[in-house]
């Protein structure tokens, strides 16, 4: 019987506990009624009334009003029914608003703590203080890029726990010098991840201010939310039920290599400019600074067409003959692409470090002292746009 991974096995477990809850309902709702008037008189003050009136619009497919009663009922406290309304908001609306709902009635004493197990807090990113950790990497061919994952939601942390493993495992990704923090937990009320499966994944991301000015790393792994995923100015942003093909192929975007499939017109804008220079990518076929940047021979590489640069109308070549990863994610690593990964880590002063992003953050918010703070800390990583910067706010 084949083995079922951590995502499949969450998924039937969630689905199992819908089938549940619908057959709870349902049965509710088919047993004997009073009259309607009746029954809503007194669900205001009995969670089973209430529960019965959330059965019947189940029935009827009024999920909102079926949503609205089961709360009713929990915050009369049915705590069975506090489990079904938080699961079928869940389903309704998703997980980051059903923790907002729920972080209001803690808060407001609706609720109390008591009345949540720890294993829904978790569910729903409301960690309490109880935080769920995962212990970091430390490569033994050395930390030349240190990342800090963060994670909002128990399922995020499960899914960087088994992708931590699978890292390990991995025989090109394990040789690499990089090097994983321990698991850093915020809440998902606080950092507030979309949840839009068609677009990236978005995030409030200063929250994570403090975390970023006292860590010693140079890159954020934000494991959190759904949709797809990115990286952009030291974040490296997966949803929380990634795989380990997506999280390689973001963490070369760290590296500098450039997606080979056709970009839209805005992103390739900012790629397909005059004189950028990818480890994976050259604009036009002249190869000659490229072979002299990387000490390469002609006969190293071999310059194959891509649509990355179509949308402008302008030539692009990837430096190997076959489909990657840098084409569709679940493709393997080029053995090129994996010496060029070494090389450029044995600089990674050159690599845009996320203290850098946050003093732009700090700037637009005029708030100076912590521009200065987070500019120097992009500094010390070596990173020359950051030493630049203060040398000019010096002068």
């Amino acid at each position: 019987m084949p083995m079922m991974s951590l995502n499949t096995i969450r998924i039937a477990v969630f689905k199992s506990r819908f089938t549940g809850f619908f057959a709870f309902i349902l049965l509710t709702a088919c047993q004997k009624q009073p009259a309607e008037t009746e029954l809503m008189h007194q669900a205001q003050t009995d969670p089973a009334a209430a529960v019965r009136l959330a059965g019947q619009r189940l029935a009827t497919a009024e999920y909102d009003a079926a949503l609205r009663w089961l709360r009713h009922a929990a915050l009369l406290g049915d705590t069975a029914a506090l489990q079904h309304a938080l699961q079928l908001q869940q389903r309704q609306q998703g997980r980051l608003a059903t923790a907002q709902w729920l972080q209001q009635q803690l808060d407001d004493g609706s609720l109390s703590a008591a009345s949540v197990p720890f294993a829904t807090r978790a569910e729903l990113g409301l960690w309490q203080g109880n935080k769920t950790t995962v212990t970091g990497f430390e490569n033994t061919k050395g930390c030349r890029l240190t990342l800090q994952p963060v994670a909002s939601q128990q399922a995020g942390a499960d899914t960087w726990r088994q992708l931590l493993q699978h890292w390990q495992a991995d025989k090109q990704l394990s040789q690499l010098p990089v090097c994983f923090l321990p698991l850093h937990t915020v809440n998902s009320t606080e950092l507030a991840c979309s949840e839009h499966s068609n677009s990236l994944v978005q995030c409030r991301y200063q929250v994570l201010a403090d975390a970023v000015s006292t860590g010693d790393f140079s890159q954020l792994l934000v494991i959190a939310g759904r949709g797809k995923a990115s990286y952009n100015n030291g974040i490296l942003q997966l949803p929380d039920n990634a795989g380990l093909a997506l999280l390689r192929h973001e963490f070369m975007h760290i590296l500098g290599f450039i997606d080979e499939y056709r970009l839209s017109a805005a992103a390739a804008e900012q790629v397909c400019r005059a004189g950028k220079q990818y480890p994976n990518l050259l604009l036009g076929r002249d190869s000659q600074a490229y072979l002299a940047h990387w000490q390469l021979q002609a006969q190293d590489i071999s310059l194959t067409p891509v649509q990355t640069c179509a949308a402008l109308q302008q030539p692009a070549y990837r430096v190997v003959a076959q489909n990657n990863l840098m084409r569709s994610y679940e493709l393997a690593l080029p053995e090129l692409y994996f010496q060029l990964a070494q090389r450029i880590l044995a600089q990674p002063e050159r690599l845009m470090p996320v203290q850098y992003y946050f003093a732009y953050l700090a700037r637009q918010q005029q708030n100076w002292p912590q521009w200065q703070q987070f500019m120097q800390q992009a500094s010390e990583w070596g990173y020359a746009d950051a030493q630049q910067a203060l040398a000019g706010s010096e002068g």
